[in-house]
């Protein structure tokens, strides 16, 4: 007969207490952290506004966010290059993600646009380069809504171009699509920037108004914020 084996009292107790402590350290690893993703999906819905390129945050892990909208915004989004845009009654009314920020210098570039307001729109003014570099300066509406640059057809002999030699194109602005021409200026000046090669729909003047568009072609490439109070718009590269 194999004789008993008699474990210490004081074992047992330290066995007792250590178990539970060792069960409730495994539960907060159960808990998954909310993605950037779901953390934008939740403010647009308790907030009302609309989030649009969310599908470029799927997989990236939120930040820990206080304060308000503006605030918690603007840290979620502290690696994207986006356009927040203020609503009437100085809230926010939509934001655009962009893309993913590259890395920047310490002190980034600035472009501060004076602008001039059409009810709630902002006008800037430009300078287009068409084929041999000629130039016209034109009023360009700032919409977000527009995939593409936008002028009057009128202006196409005086930048040096061809109607028939133009791609057939629909493109899309803020009132839906429309049918254009579409060609390369050569260059667009907004204040002292410069952007080189920018894809340009043509369309007609009675569809356009008064003015152009400055569409996402353009204003993607900088993180832009608007300020109503000042009818000023900086672009930041």
């Amino acid at each position: 007969m194999i004789g008993d084996i008699r474990i210490p009292l004081y074992l047992i107790v330290i066995l007792v207490i250590l178990s539970p402590a060792y069960g409730t350290a495994q539960e907060p690893s159960a808990k998954l952290k909310r993605t950037l993703n779901e953390e934008l999906k939740r403010l647009s819905a308790v907030h009302g506004i609309v989030i649009k390129g969310l599908e470029k945050t799927r997989t990236i892990p939120a930040r820990s966010t206080q304060g308000s909208l503006r605030q918690q915004l603007q840290k979620l989004l502290a690696d994207f290059n986006y356009v927040m845009i203020q609503a009437p009654d100085k809230g926010i009314e939509r934001v655009l993600i962009l893309h993913p920020k590259e890395a920047t210098p310490d002190v980034p570039e600035q472009i501060v646009l004076a602008t001039e307001r059409k009810g709630n729109h902002h006008v800037v003014r430009a300078t287009v380069m068409g084929s041999r570099s000629m130039a016209i300066d034109v009023s360009l509406l700032v919409d977000t809504g527009a995939s593409l640059v936008v002028l009057p057809a009128s202006i196409l002999p005086e930048l040096g171009f061809n109607a028939d030699d133009l791609e057939d194109q629909e493109v899309q602005t803020a009132n839906g699509p429309v049918k254009a021409k579409v060609g390369q200026l050569h260059a667009i000046e907004i204040g002292t920037e410069v952007v080189y090669n920018v894809d340009t729909a043509f369309i007609d003047d009675s569809l356009l108004g008064r003015n152009g568009l400055l569409g996402m072609n353009v204003l993607g490439r900088y993180l832009m914020t608007i300020d109503d109070q000042q009818n000023l718009i900086t672009l930041i590269k």
